[in-house]
């Protein structure tokens, strides 16, 4: 795996921490503030900058974990509660932009309309087609909706004059220190890599269990962009490599458990009277695909894989 190279951090083990860290968090955070006010004040509805968004929330969220210990700790709490907020806002906009793009995707595969003389069976076919186009057009207006939330969080954010708030966040920085940001990356990557183990070696039994590993996965991920510098090229390249595919696996489970958790709880609404068909449908579909994700998940989640890919990061933080 190639990390992107706007977000990998390069510098070496004996740059100063305070300087590495305050670039850091400046960069992420400026870039979530630049993000949130496109998708607010944007009406064109498009999904990759909900999707980056939501993206650039965690990874913020990661760096002010590792270098919560240098920043201003009240404004850290702070930062904190609006990227969870944003990330909670997107997340729920995000879902429905995927949903709405896999739908699409199945209406074009769809066959036409069937001629005055069809078959019953394209007759049956064109009602499905019609059904689908219904629902599509209710997740449409449901999509529209879900910017509402985000325009709000932006408008508070702009009263609460976000840029000022980093200002203050990084303060503590410009003081220089004589801590070394090797050192510093290897005390604080260390606990992030062992909450993932942790989860990675429960037993994972359902939908929640599977999505709290992504998520921490992803943590370990983004936490490697910045702490990188502990590992040796081959190591990082090996640990990412292992990372990614993990994290692949268990989004298309996830994926999957989450729109049929989505149509199930739809189809149970009135404004979804005339979709109902059609979602029971695909909440039998996506609980199928789900299903069959997890079990290929589980199969290749060995415990043998486990333990490589955790002696790996062990031999890394273990070099001085």
């Amino acid at each position: 795996m190639t990390l992107s190279a706007r977000w990998t951090v390069t510098d070496g083990p004996e740059a100063p921490a305070r300087a590495v860290a305050g670039r850091i968090v400046r960069h992420r955070l400026a870039t979530v503030w630049e993000l949130l006010g496109k998708v607010a004040e944007d009406r064109s509805l498009r999904s990759e900058d909900v999707h980056q968004l939501r993206v650039v929330t965690r990874r913020s969220l990661v760096a002010l974990e590792l270098f919560a210990d240098l920043v201003d700790s009240r404004e850290v709490k702070w930062f904190e509660r609006q990227l969870r907020r944003i990330r909670r806002t997107a997340g729920e906009a995000r879902d429905l932009d995927v949903l709405i793009e896999r739908l699409a995707h199945d209406r074009a595969a769809a066959k036409p309309a069937p001629r005055a003389d069809a078959r019953p069976e394209a007759a049956k076919e064109s009602r499905e087609r019609r059904r689908l186009q219904r629902l599509l057009a209710m997740l449409a207006r449901q999509r529209e909706s879900s910017r509402g939330p985000i325009r709000a969080v932006h408008r508070k954010l702009v009263d609460n004059d976000w840029p000022s708030r980093v200002d203050r966040l990084i303060k503590p920085l410009s003081s220089g220190g004589k801590r070394r940001f090797g050192r510093h990356a290897r005390r604080r990557l260390a606990p992030v890599m062992r909450r993932f183990f942790r989860t990675a070696d429960r037993r994972h039994r359902n939908a929640e269990d599977l999505h709290e590993l992504r998520i921490e996965g992803k943590n370990l991920r983004y936490a490697l962009e910045i702490c990188g510098v502990v590992f040796d090229v081959r190591q990082r390249a090996r640990c990412l490599d292992a990372i990614e595919e993990l994290q692949e696996r268990l989004g298309d489970f996830t994926d999957h458990a989450a729109a049929a958790d989505r149509f199930g709880r739809w189809r149970r609404q009135k404004a979804a009277r005339a979709c109902r068909t059609e979602l029971s449908k695909l909440h039998r579909r996506e609980s199928r695909l789900a299903e069959e994700a997890r079990r290929a998940f589980a199969k290749w989640w060995t415990p043998r894989r486990r333990r490589e890919l955790f002696r790996r990061f062990e031999r890394s933080l273990g070099r001085e």
